[in-house]
């Protein structure tokens, strides 16, 4: 994974767990009547050392991007992506090791001196051997090498005749020099670059779905980030709406309580509110549970800090109003193919099967090899006069040999080759499961959005209508034409009715950042790059 762009992770994680801590500390106060009043104070004292730090964000907000930088950087399933990387990229360079060029070096000493008991005769030799080699593979799937080599010969001896004289053969003492130029070439199995370049190619292929997996996950994992961090706005949104409720039943008591001392109302009129104000203050217990219960969602899912002291997230609000945009399925699904990682990356590990099933069908067949050697030599008895020789009056060596073999059977060549071929099935299978899977998300997000857009149109007018039927009802109430039981269902219904415009807003912003992880565009965003 490469750098986070824009943003000082450690910056980031610092900010995340001091206002985490913060936040617990104050939601001990959202029960008591200075719940309200504390909550503010003690996020305007805090701040006032972290606020400068929290670039563009409001007072006790921890930014999305901030939670993105942390989560990116601390990821064990991201490291784990990188650590695949770099072993894919390791596996490519030692495949492209067949290519290297390879010298080599040999020197050799033999000494022999018989007994003067042999029949053959008595004799000395001294042998000394100097050879340097160069070899390298070539892409027709054979190998071409070129061998120097010198030899020092140095013999001494005598032998016998049948009639037990003594000849004596006196010294013997030359040099040798050659070059040969060696070369082994498949013909049948092995040949063409069909079987040499087929570990290369197949390690790229594994490289290159390494490295989209690696960003597949990366999107996948700033999705969720993203899903989970308006969940908690959300979760904070609900809060505020159920304690707003519970204040306008706390006021309706106030107003009523009013009412029955004036003996306007009768006392049976308190019944209905004090029930609403118990109902909704197990609202508000329940909406801080929510709270907590998403904040360690995405406090788990980000990496950050979890003790007593580090449990809510204190996120951006969420927003008042939405800029919609116009999305079409058939163009989303088109683009989600277009620009899916998981895709591509599933497309190179098929390709990478195919070049297994060529290499295969290659191996299978008859293996017949053509050998040859060939090169000058030069002999003296002096070293320079050995080595003229070789370039001016040379002698010459020339071998060659075909090697034929063939299984019979074949079956290790058989089982190779449906193993080649039931990987590249299984690859197109898992293509076209990730094609179906990548569309019905595709479709989803799509739908989301545009049903989340309509539920908020029509959150606001629904609040707005709401808003006034309490008002009238307010009226009506101290009229005497009502009664608490009706004026505290339109404050329920407004209460729903703010509830679903929230969560309209957070389905919104969760099928957005779906959108953008599927077109990529989600790591730009957050100026996230990739190695």
């Amino acid at each position: 994974m490469g750098p986070v762009a824009a943003h000082d992770w450690q910056g980031a994680f610092r900010r995340a767990n001091t206002v985490g801590k913060l936040v617990t500390v104050v939601r001990a106060g959202h029960n008591r009547p200075m719940g309200l009043p504390f909550l503010g104070a003690m996020l305007a004292a805090v701040m006032l050392g972290v606020g400068g730090r929290v670039a563009q964000a409001a007072p006790g907000e921890l930014r999305l991007a901030d939670i993105v930088a942390v989560a990116v950087r601390q990821s064990p399933e991201l490291e784990r992506a990188r650590i695949d990387v770099a072993a894919a990229r390791a596996e490519l360079e030692r495949a492209r090791g067949v290519e290297d060029t390879q010298i080599g070096a040999q020197a050799s000493a033999v000494a022999v001196h018989t007994p003067r008991t042999d029949p053959q005769g008595e004799y000395e030799q001294r042998e000394v051997t100097l050879a340097l080699s160069a070899t390298r593979r070539l892409a027709t799937g054979g190998q071409l090498g070129v061998t120097v080599s010198g030899d020092r010969l140095h013999l001494v001896g005598e032998s016998r005749r049948d009639d037990g004289t003594v000849d004596k053969n006196g010294v013997d003492s030359r040099y040798l020099a050659s070059v040969a130029v060696a070369l082994n070439q498949p013909l049948l199995r092995g040949a063409g670059s069909t079987a040499f370049e087929a570990p290369i190619r197949q390690a790229a292929r594994q490289r290159d779905a390494a490295a989209l997996t690696q960003e597949a996950k990366a999107r996948d994992l700033v999705v969720s980030l993203a899903q989970a961090y308006w969940e908690v706005a959300f979760a904070w949104r609900q809060l505020e709406v159920r304690k707003a409720s519970l204040d306008l039943a706390q006021k309706q008591l106030a107003y009523t309580e009013g009412a029955i001392r004036a003996e306007k109302v009768p006392r049976s009129e308190a019944l209905a509110v004090q029930q609403a104000i118990a109902i909704r203050k197990q609202d508000v217990i329940a909406g801080e549970q929510a709270l907590y219960e998403q904040s360690l969602a995405l406090r788990q899912l980000a990496g950050l800090e979890i003790g007593p002291d580090a449990l809510a997230v204190t996120t951006e609000a969420l927003p008042v109003k939405i800029e919609a945009e116009g999305v079409e399925p058939a163009a989303v699904v088109r683009a989600a193919f277009d620009h899916s990682p998981e895709l591509a990356a599933l497309e190179a590990i098929r390709h990478a099967a195919e070049i297994g099933v060529a290499a295969a069908d290659n191996a299978a067949r008859s293996k017949l090899d053509l050998d040859v050697v060939a090169g000058p030599t030069g002999a003296d008895a002096d070293l320079g006069r050995a080595l003229s020789s070789g370039v001016n009056h040379p002698g010459y060596s020339i071998s060659g040999s075909l090697t034929f073999a063939h299984a019979i059977e074949g079956r290790a060549e058989h089982g190779t080759q449906a193993a080649a071929r039931a990987a590249v099935a299984a690859a197109q299978v898992a293509e076209r499961a990730a094609r179906a899977r990548l569309a019905v998300r595709a479709t989803r997000a799509v739908q989301r959005a545009r049903a989340a857009v309509a539920r908020i149109a029509l959150g606001d007018e629904a609040i707005g209508l709401a808003e006034q039927n309490i008002a009238a009802e307010q009226r009506r109430f101290e009229l005497g034409k009502s009664t608490n039981f009706e004026v505290l269902r339109r404050q329920d219904e407004l209460e729903q009715a703010r509830l679903r415009q929230a969560a309209a807003t957070s389905d919104y912003l969760a099928a957005r950042a779906d959108l953008d992880g599927l077109s990529g565009a989600i790591l730009a965003r957050y100026g996230i790059v990739m190695p």
